[in-house]
């Protein structure tokens, strides 16, 4: 065990702390911190900077009683007195040395890079790196060398000095700055102003509503401008200073402007036309957008505005009209907005600011200054009611946080709920039974779901509907805002984008159903919402954005184009690979009205917990393209800038592929948008005369607009027809672009020069809330493990195959249908509390279970973690089984060649051990017997669409009549949930309605006999619990099985359209299903093929009115006759061969049943007694021969489908005549 301290570090050993050796530092430096570089060495890092290499000792010295202190040593504790100092020095045998040093203000940080493998480039074999960091921006690399045991005893005795190293690189970024020959792309150039000087950003505000960015300048003008176009215009060839507007200009101001606030950014109540600026001189003003006039001039503080915040929803009417305004006096200001005046004025404060928080419960305003001490001020009377320090202020702070949530950038939080627990807890502490009451029902309100809040933590919240590109400046000193950075929100541009399109339907067609993109019909029902449901947050939303009454145009768009669209340009144009396939450049820019970069642009990432990782400028950013220049060799500029994108990382490439994908699938899947004015236009035109003409249902009349850009001499009926065409050629374009990022980028960039996506950054997407975004990631997963091959597929299988649980030892038994039925009864129908419960989508949940492999000493951080990789284990090698398992196994079974046998062993196949441990835990999940599991998880989620996609491999392994019925009853959950207009999210339970319904398709589709007969066993089995359902005292009403009625029949149409043959084979069990979702009274008055259409295909199906009866002919060769009275089937023989047609007799008193194959005619008597009242047993009383069927006989047949070879229609009572499918026909008499 190291510990470093500042006058020395030791050596202990880890087992009774004793202590083997230690160093003292040189006598101008002090040591910081240390490393093992192995089991004899380490690295000790200096304040000076440096780092010394020291080897342990291996032997004690002479006449020494302490140990040696390497553990690996045959000395290491053979003797050791309990008496020893432990002051065995180490021996220094390398330096590692910076050149030209220079004081810093900080100590640097320091790291060690193992290389797994060692290199020849250096002329000592290299294993280790030092990587140092400073706060100059500066990187140094060392590689530590490996001495033989020759040169250390030569260092060690003193024969020879100790090395010093230099570094191997440095990176400075001042020197990178200023070997840039052209200066990076701002918001504004020097150029565009008159006067040419250096004007200095103080302060810079985007608003995203109305695309302007607002820049505070140094000589206290405020500049607005077009950020959008501006952007293309710094970034992209082809776009000129002189296409851009003129800019506006607000003066006021008599110093820098220090502050920007647009207050309708944060909360709707404000006016969209105001904008709030506080500069130097001690002001606050307020302006009016719409006029760029100067409104109102605050002056009550004597000091710099450093800050303007708006107070959160919750306080009283007169604080929601006013703005906050923080000033380097250390004072604190109310200006209400409607008065014109300071309302309230906190000044008292001795040290600056640190955070302002709001508590607007009891009206209060609490300002934390930097030396820790809360000030507590009254808002309504401007009153200091209490000043905290310490510890004390620490928990007051804190207490603010856990009630309303955590704070924003502007330090005070947004919600103003409180928390339950704390509300309770204090109600305890002061005896309040009122209020231990109400918090205790707001708590169990919690519980079911049922909380006025708690649409914020089902994982989809207002979030979905935010901006979908957000400027944001980066200071690299207090003093320089001139840097921003351009977030992109995909997930919001994507749903922006169908908001967008179908906007026009959304206010036409309210109360109609509208079709989103994934083919799930939606309702506008905003008068229909739980109120506090996720659903209700969502609606709310949607109706602010497509029902809010239209504004003042404050926008700068292009004309044709809508800001969302300009931001979808920009990204897209932005993230292509540039410069690989000229033809598909040249159909880019011409069809889709992309744009091409001037220049390389710097890249970043931000994580989930707010860290960002910036790209700085290199040698790529050097370069610029300026036309006029050949094209040639502003290809070969592209695509060095293109080599530099995609060799950067591999999460970088993971996150650009999906975005880029995404945003293309959604432009092609709305209607092959572009980003040509002109084109909108049409498309927008044609799209509504489309509309116009289906509502007519004739023609519209001329549409001149049409020919709009097409020239002279179109008609009407031409320009539609060559509208039509364009439309394909842009859908082959958008369909070609998504395919060369998605299976060709690699080839076409080479291996060396492409960074390969991440895949398990890709499975956190597998089935994201975005669907868009989902089908993106699940493609380029797909396409990453083809290409991969089966040798990197093996490695995955094998790297991962360790994380899965092992559920064969802890597996629950089968749930009972009653036991099913019965808790069913017991909960709520109308909104179940499972579907309420808490679901963060953002996140890979973790699998609760428990799993027999993970060790319970552990530690919980350990455990943790180890579940996570437990959930993208199960996800990644589901994957790779139901893509590619079965499709193996076929392979095999059809040619076992050595290639086939080969490709069977590099992955996973049916008779793989693994593939057993993946479908039972894809299995537990999906089943979910512990409560524990999310109800509407995305690990729920991926679990159930890879059952769906895999079942044939994961079939011997699950239960398979468990796995239907969960999946239906999932499907029945979501479709309580309130429908929700196109491009609003789905929320969590619609979503997992939506994937269990598919995965009920697939798997329907795959193995129909199985489906067919285990839903039939399940019917069956719920008819029996029904008769004894008073003795047992249950309810079966909220039967799964009993639920899901219209859900059966929908998958039973399905299967009759694809597989007739199939379902014909078990028409007896289809029949019964269809028997179970129908109503038997609404049968005997409608008939079976009235009310079920699809059954009519079928001829060995009949029902007749008059003795309200169903025939139906088997496979096998039975005849199946079921009384709607009793509704049950009884089987009665006549035919050793299948049944081909059954038909009763007008009068209902015969029955006519034919076989084909068999050659024979049967005439069943159904009797009746008087009235109708009873009944007799069918009985056959005669029989014909018939010509039998068969293709050898019939060759004509031979294409005809077997279910269908012949149909019988009744002349009369007593003649019936049997039609075959060729058209010749055969009559027989009673």
């Amino acid at each position: 065990m190291l510990i470093v301290s500042p006058k020395a570090w030791h050596i202990y050993d880890a087992g009774d702390f004793s202590l083997l050796c230690t160093t003292n530092p040189p006598d101008d430096t002090q040591w910081s911190s240390g490393d093992f570089l192995n089991t004899e060495q380490v690295v000790i890092y200096g304040s000076n900077g440096s780092a010394y290499l020291f080897r342990l000792p291996l032997k004690p010295a002479k006449r020494s009683q302490l140990p040696g202190s390497v553990a690996d040593s045959q000395h290491f504790r053979r003797t050791i007195s309990s008496t020893g100092t432990g002051n065995i020095p180490a021996v220094l045998f390398g330096v590692m040395k910076v050149p030209n040093a220079t004081p810093l203000a900080c100590e640097p940080a320091w790291t060690i890079f193992r290389s797994p493998k060692s290199t020849g480039q250096y002329p000592f074999r290299v294993e280790n790196y030092i990587v140092r960091g400073d706060a100059r921006g500066r990187i140094l690399v060392w590689a530590i060398p490996e001495y033989t045991k020759e040169e250390l005893t030569t260092i060690t005795d003193g024969k020879a000095a100790v090395p010093e190293h230099t570094p191997m690189e440095t990176t400075d970024m001042d020197t990178e700055w200023d070997r840039l020959t052209r200066r990076l792309p701002g918001l504004i150039d020097r150029a565009e102003f008159e006067d040419g000087g250096a004007l200095k950003i103080t302060s810079s505000l985007y608003a995203p509503i109305h695309g302007r960015m607002f820049l505070g300048m140094e000589d206290g003008a405020i500049i607005m401008l077009p950020a959008l176009q501006k952007l293309s215009t710094q970034l992209f060839i082809g776009k000129k200073p002189s296409d851009m507007p003129v800019y506006r200009f607000l003066r006021g101001h008599e110093g820098k402007v220090t502050a920007l606030l647009y207050p309708n950014q944060d909360d709707q109540r404000y006016d969209p036309g105001m904008l709030i600026s506080g500069g130097i001189d001690f002001t606050v003003r307020v302006w009016d957008l719409y006029q760029c006039q100067l409104q109102h001039t605050f002056v009550c503080q004597a000091g710099e505005i450093l800050q303007l915040i708006t107070p959160p929803s919750g306080c009283n009417a007169r604080v929601l009209h006013s703005i906050c305004s923080i000033a380097s006096d250390h004072s604190v200001a109310l200006l209400s907005l409607k008065e014109r005046k300071a309302i309230m004025m906190a000044s008292r404060h001795v040290f600056p600011i640190q955070a302002v928080k709001w508590r607007p419960v009891d009206d209060f305003l609490l300002v934390q200054c930097t030396d820790g001490t809360v000030y507590v001020w009254q808002m309504e009377t401007g009153h200091l009611d209490r000043v905290v320090q310490g510890g004390a202020a620490e928990d007051v702070m804190r207490a603010v946080d856990e009630e309303f949530g955590e704070g924003n950038g502007n330090g005070f939080a947004n919600d103003v709920g409180g928390n339950t627990t704390l509300q309770l807890f204090r109600a305890i502490k002061h005896r309040n039974m009122d209020a231990v009451r109400q918090a205790a029902k707001t708590g169990l309100k919690n519980l079911g779901g049922n909380a006025a809040g708690g649409g914020a933590n089902d994982g989809w919240s207002k979030t979905f509907f935010g901006h979908p590109l957000t400027v944001q400046p980066v200071r690299s000193s207090p003093l320089d805002q001139e840097n921003h950075l351009l977030l992109f929100d995909v997930e919001a541009l994507v749903l922006q984008l169908l908001q967008e399109e179908n906007r026009t339907d959304l206010i036409s067609d309210i109360g109609k159903n509208t079709p989103r993109t994934d083919g799930k019909p939606a309702e506008w029902r905003s008068s229909s919402t739980i109120p506090g449901s996720a659903s209700s947050a969502a609606t709310s939303a949607a109706d602010q954005y497509h029902s809010k009454p239209p504004q003042k145009q404050i926008a700068f768009a292009t004309e044709g184009m809508s800001m969302t669209v300009e931001v979808a340009q920009l990204l897209v144009s932005l993230l292509y690979a540039w410069g690989l396939d000229p033809e598909m450049d040249r159909l880019c820019v011409e069809k889709l009205g992309m744009l091409q970069p001037k220049q390389a642009v710097n890249y970043g990432i931000i994580s989930k917990s707010g860290y960002m990782t910036l790209l700085l400028p290199t040698s790529i950013h050097r370069k610029s393209i300026e036309l006029p220049q050949p094209q040639e060799r502003i290809r070969d500029m592209l695509a060095t800038i293109t080599r530099g994108h995609w060799s950067i990382s591999n999460t970088l490439t993971t996150v650009h592929l999906v975005a880029l994908v995404s945003v293309a699938n959604t432009l092609m899947n709305i209607q092959n948008a572009t980003f040509h004015s002109d084109y909108e236009k049409r498309r927008k035109l044609h799209r509504r005369l489309m509309r116009m003409d289906t509502k007519a249902g004739q023609g519209s009349g001329p549409a001149p607009e049409l020919t709009q850009g097409l020239g002279g001499g179109y008609s009407t009926s031409e320009a539609a027809q060559t509208f039509t065409e364009q439309q394909a050629q842009i859908k082959q374009t958008w369909s070609q672009l998504t395919a060369m990022h998605c299976v060709l980028l690699s080839e076409r960039l080479g291996y060396e020069n492409f960074k390969p996506p991440d895949v398990e950054v890709m499975l956190r997407r597998w089935q994201d809330r975005c669907l868009e975004i989902r089908t993106a990631s699940q493609a380029l997963i797909l396409s990453e493990l083809r290409r991969m091959g089966g040798s990197g597929r093996r490695h995955l299988i094998e790297q991962w195959a360790m994380y899965l649980p092992n559920f064969t030892a802890n597996e629950s038994a089968p749930l009972s249908e009653m036991r099913s039925a019965s808790a069913a009864s017991n909960a709520i129908p109308d909104t179940p509390a499972s579907e309420q419960l808490s679901n963060e989508d953002e996140d890979f949940e973790e699998l609760q279970h428990e799993p027999t492999v993970s060790d319970p000493s552990l530690p919980s951080l350990y455990s943790v973690e180890y579940r996570k990789k437990q959930s993208t284990a199960i996800i990644l090698l589901g994957i790779i089984g139901a893509e590619f398992g079965p499709e193996t196994q076929l392979s095999v079974s059809r040619s076992p060649s050595i290639d086939a046998m080969k490709a069977k062993q590099e992955t996973m196949s049916v008779t793989d051990p693994v593939i057993r441990q993946v479908a039972k835990a894809l299995s537990h999940i999906v089943i979910n017997p512990d409560e524990r599991l999310q109800p509407f998880s995305s690990l729920r989620r991926s679990a159930v669409d890879l059952l769906g996609r895999g079942f044939l491999a994961w079939e011997p392994f699950v239960d398979i009549a468990q796995i239907l019925l969960s999946l239906l009853r999932l499907t029945l959950d979501g479709d309580r949930q309130v429908t929700i207009p196109t491009g609003v999210p789905l929320t969590p339970a619609q979503d997992m309605a939506r994937a269990a319904r598919h995965a009920l398709e697939m798997l329907a589709s795959v193995r129909p006999p199985v489906f067919i007969t285990v839903m039939n066993t399940e019917i069956a089995r719920h008819n029996s619990l029904v008769q004894s359902a008073q003795t047992l005292n249950v309810n079966l009403n909220n039967a799964t099985i009993v639920r899901a009625k219209e859900e059966l029949l929908r998958i039973l149409d399905m299967l009759i359209n694809k597989h007739p043959q199939s379902v014909a084979d078990l028409i007896v069990e289809a029949v019964e299903i269809v028997i179970h979702s129908l109503d038997p009274g609404r049968i005997k008055t409608h008939g079976l093929v009235e009310l079920f259409p699809p059954v009519g295909r079928f001829p060995m199906i009949a029902f007749c009115k008059q003795n309200r009866r169903i025939a139906v002919g088997s496979k096998k060769g039975g005849v199946y006759i079921c009384e709607l009275r009793g509704v049950k089937m009884q089987s009665y023989g006549g035919h050793a061969q299948p049944v081909s047609s059954c038909e009763f007799s007008p009068d209902g008193k015969h029955l006519a049943t034919f076989s084909c194959k068999e050659g024979k005619l049967l005439f069943w008597q159904i009797g009746a007694t008087l009235f109708g009242l009873g009944s007799t047993q069918p009985r056959c009383v005669k029989t014909c021969k018939a010509v039998s069927v068969s293709f050898q006989n019939w060759p004509e047949l031979k294409d005809h489908a077997e279910y269908r070879m012949a149909r019988q229609r009744w002349v009369s009572n007593k003649d019936v005549m049997v039609i075959l499918a060729n058209g010749k026909e055969e009559r027989y008499s009673l």
